[in-house]
C-alpha cells in the first residue's frame, strides 16, 4: 500500500496543472522568424537569378500544423531494509516527462494562371500610390514600381534582361524626388478613391488624386512638371492648392497617365543592381563600363546607382560576410544585402509587401506536403 501511494504522489508531482501543454510561445516565434527569413531569401535569390537570366521560382509555406506528444515515464528502485529500517525508507523513485512536437508544413508552388496573374500582371497605380498613404516613400514606390508616367519613361528596358546600353531616366528621377520632397514636408496629399458604381462609362478602377501646396517653389515645379510632360491636367482649388488625377484609364490610343511594372519587372529592374563577381563577367551580361570597385557596400554597380536612385544594391563575395543582413548562396558565391544599407533593406521590405499583395495562395497553386521531425 505504501508503494502504491508513493508512485501516485510522484506521478502527480510530475504533471503539474500550471505546466504548459506545449511550448507555444517559443514555437510561434521560431516559425515566424524562419518564414520571414525564408521569404526574403527567396526574393533575393530570384533577383540574383534574374541578373543571370535564369528562371525564377516562388514557393510559400501555406500552412503549418504541429502534433504535440507527451510521454510520462517512471521507475521505482527498492532495497532490503537493514538495521530495522522500514521498507518505505529505502524506496527510490525516478519519474519524468518527455515532450516533443512534429510539424507538418504544406508548401505551395506558384504556377500557371496564378503565376501570370500575380507575377506578370502590372501593379495597379492605385495600389502603388495607396502604399504612400501608409508612409512609404513616394520616390521609392515610383522608382521601383512605375514604368511610365505621362511622357516620362522610368528605364523601361531595365525591367527585363540586362539591356546592352544604359537607360536614361533622369527626368523621371527628378519628378520622383520632387514629389518626395513635398511628401516629407507634409505638402503632398495622395488619395485613392473607390470607383463610382453609378457612373455609366466607369471602368470600375479606383481613382488616384494628388493635392499639394501651390504657394511654394516646389509646388510650382511639380505643377510645371505635370504640364510639361503630359502627366495630367492641373487645377487650382481652395486653400491655395493644386489638384490633379493620375488617370488609370486608357485614352483612345490606349495610353495611360501611369503604368505600373509587374512584380517580375520590379525584380528585374532591381537585379541590375547586383554586383556580379569577376569570375562571372562572361556569364552575366553587363551594360555599364568597367569601373573601379567601390568600398561603399550600399553602392550599385556602374550607372545603375543613378538609375535606381541609390535605393538598392546587392554585393557578392566568396564567403558569407558577417555584415550581411540577408544572404543567399548561388553559383558558388554569396550574394547579400549589407546590414548597413538601410535603403536597400527598405526596398527589399517593400518588395516583400508587394509580393504579399500580389502572390496570395490560391486553389490553382501546386501544393507539396512535407513532414518534419
Amino acid at each position: 500500500m505504501k508503494l502504491a501511494l508513493c508512485g501516485m504522489a510522484c506521478l502527480a508531482g510530475c504533471v503539474h496543472p500550471a505546466r504548459p501543454v506545449s511550448p507555444i510561445e517559443s514555437d510561434t516565434l521560431a516559425y515566424s522568424s524562419a518564414i520571414s527569413d525564408a521569404r526574403q531569401e527567396q526574393l533575393l535569390l530570384n533577383i540574383v537569378r534574374l541578373r543571370y537570366n535564369d528562371p525564377v521560382t516562388f514557393v510559400d509555406a501555406e500552412r503549418i500544423t504541429t502534433t504535440e506528444n507527451t510521454m510520462v515515464n517512471g521507475a521505482l528502485a527498492s532495497a532490503f531494509a537493514l538495521s530495522g529500517q522500514d521498507l518505505d525508507q529505502v524506496l527510490n523513485g525516478n519519474f519524468g516527462t518527455n515532450m516533443s512536437s512534429q510539424p507538418s508544413i504544406a508548401y505551395s508552388a506558384l504556377r500557371g494562371s496564378d503565376y501570370a496573374q500575380q507575377i506578370l500582371q502590372p501593379l495597379p497605380p492605385a495600389t502603388i500610390f495607396l502604399m504612400s498613404q501608409s508612409g512609404w516613400s513616394v520616390e521609392r514606390l515610383m522608382l521601383c514600381c512605375v514604368s511610365r508616367i505621362g511622357d516620362l519613361e522610368n528605364a523601361r528596358a531595365a525591367a527585363g534582361p540586362t539591356p546592352p546600353t544604359m537607360p536614361d531616366n533622369a527626368h523621371f528621377r527628378e519628378l520622383a524626388a520632387l514629389m518626395r520632397s513635398l511628401q516629407e514636408r507634409g505638402q503632398l496629399l495622395v488619395q485613392v478613391i473607390d470607383p463610382d458604381e453609378t457612373e455609366e462609362n466607369g471602368d470600375g478602377k479606383p481613382r488616384v488624386i494628388l493635392k499639394w501646396q501651390r504657394t511654394t517653389d516646389l509646388g510650382q515645379q511639380l505643377a510645371d512638371f505635370f504640364r510639361r510632360y503630359w502627366v495630367s491636367d492641373v487645377s487650382v482649388i481652395s486653400g491655395d492648392r493644386y489638384i490633379t488625377e493620375i488617370s488609370t484609364r486608357g485614352n483612345s490610343l490606349g495610353d495611360y497617365a501611369a503604368r505600373g511594372r509587374s512584380l517580375l519587372g520590379v525584380m528585374s529592374a532591381l537585379s541590375q543592381s547586383v554586383h556580379v563577381p569577376d569570375a562571372h563577367k562572361d556569364i552575366a551580361r553587363a551594360s555599364q563600363m568597367a569601373v573601379e570597385p567601390s568600398a561603399d557596400p550600399c553602392r550599385a554597380p556602374g550607372g545603375w546607382q543613378d538609375v535606381n536612385g541609390g535605393l538598392f544594391a546587392v554585393q557578392s563575395a566568396e564567403a558569407r560576410p558577417e555584415t550581411a543582413s540577408i544572404a543567399v548562396e548561388y553559383r558558388d558565391y554569396w550574394f547579400y544585402v549589407d546590414d548597413r544599407c538601410h535603403d536597400a533593406k527598405e526596398t527589399l521590405n517593400l518588395l516583400d509587401h508587394l509580393y504579399a499583395l500580389q502572390a496570395g495562395i490560391s486553389s490553382d497553386a501546386t501544393t507539396l506536403l512535407l513532414l518534419g521531425g
